[in-house]
């Protein structure tokens, strides 16, 4: 048995990619043409020896659903492991109780088949890779009731500029005080919505918000509860990418052009695994023109490609100039058609003679299928 068992929460409403979530959860989005978001939670909590997981879902779950099937390709342990997919069925998408705790009291006789002694709950919008092993150490030894994992957001290179919780701590990392966004106490330790506690707590937890009609885990039950608990922050020192907007997206995105990033992500002993898609490898004519970018399987490039991420199958023309852009799966750039600060989703034509032209603070969006002209 595992001493820990995984949940990997749905985004909040506070939370709007604004465009993208028309056609999938923030876990489903594509992510450098081969991976989807999701990905990295399961693996973090996979390469952890985390092979019982909950996946909630709660908005257009098509696209996720298919993406996870059966865990399989996760390495989850094939006799004991089981990624269960658990839905909020029964409230409206954007109602202000569709939340972590609704949605776990419509699931609650699940947990009713776990048997592990401790439990990590872990966001499906965050790009990072954390050993759950260490995190799950920690907590053990200081006793605390919750670990929280946080991160130090001075560094404004960091894309995680939303609303979100922050700690003030002691010296041993021990939670003294918690906000929300601008608080009176705001720090630089910025929660990562990573927890780790005994299962059981976590259930009392359920069956309060359940007698108390409680909707919302953090506001509704840790800070009611502050100070009858103990609670420890644990440091993450690494990249950490937040998928809490469409400018963060696209920033994300651009930060794998960084060697050291992408190294960090991709390269190390953290395998990031996922479905398995065959296709034939990039093709390039003979006047294509590429740098700084990440192509992927299946493209035609024989235009120009510059500190961009293109997707799977999209083609770009001989005569077309793409710069610091995300071009999802199988989106088509016509001859003399220019892009610079955009993100294409998937299937999208833009045109010949057709510019499109944003910044990183406010990237071009297109959306699914669309076709720009002139």
């Amino acid at each position: 048995m595992s001493k820990a068992f995984g949940i990997i929460n749905f985004a909040g409403n506070d939370v709007q990619v604004n465009g993208m979530l028309d056609y999938r959860p923030i876990g489903a989005f594509s992510f450098l043409g081969r991976y989807r978001v999701i990905d990295f939670p399961i693996s973090n909590m996979s390469n952890s020896g985390i092979d019982v997981m909950q996946v909630y879902v709660r908005r257009k779950p098509r696209s996720l659903v298919e993406h996870l099937g059966t865990g399989r390709h996760y390495n989850i342990n094939s006799k004991r492991g089981k990624l269960n997919i658990l839905f909020a069925e029964t409230i409206e998408e954007n109602n202000v109780y569709n939340t972590d705790i609704a949605a776990y009291i419509e699931n609650f006789d699940c947990f009713d088949e776990i048997d592990s002694e401790y439990v990590v709950l872990a966001p499906s919008y965050m790009i990072y890779t954390a050993d759950y092993n260490t995190f799950l150490q920690s907590h053990i030894e200081s006793g605390a009731d919750i670990t929280l994992m946080y991160f130090d957001n001075s560094d404004d290179s960091t894309n995680c500029d939303y609303d979100g919780v922050y700690l003030k701590t002691d010296e041993d990392d021990k939670v003294l005080d918690m906000c929300y966004s601008e608080g009176k106490h705001r720090s630089n330790k910025k929660s990562m919505d990573a927890y780790i506690m005994k299962t059981t707590l976590l259930i009392d937890f359920i069956e309060t918000a359940i007698a108390h009609n409680k909707k919302h885990f953090f506001f509704d039950v840790i800070v009611p509860n502050f100070d009858r608990l103990v609670i420890q922050g644990y440091e993450y020192k690494g990249y950490v990418g937040c998928i809490t907007s469409l400018e963060a997206y696209y920033n994300v995105n651009m930060d794998m052009l960084k060697p050291d990033v992408y190294k960090e992500l991709f390269l190390g002993n953290r395998r990031i695994y996922t479905k398995s898609a065959d296709g034939a490898p990039a093709k390039y004519g003979p006047n294509a023109k590429v740098s700084n970018s990440l192509i992927s399987s299946g493209c035609e490039i024989d235009g120009e490609v510059e500190n961009s991420v293109i997707f799977r199958g999209s083609q770009i023309a001989e005569g077309a100039v793409i710069k610091n852009s995300v071009v999802m799966a199988e989106g088509f750039i016509a001859p003399q058609a220019e892009i610079n600060h955009t993100i294409l989703d998937r299937h999208v034509k833009v045109y010949s003679n057709a510019h499109l032209s944003g910044s990183s603070n406010h990237p071009v969006f297109i959306p699914k299928g669309a076709s720009v002209n002139e």
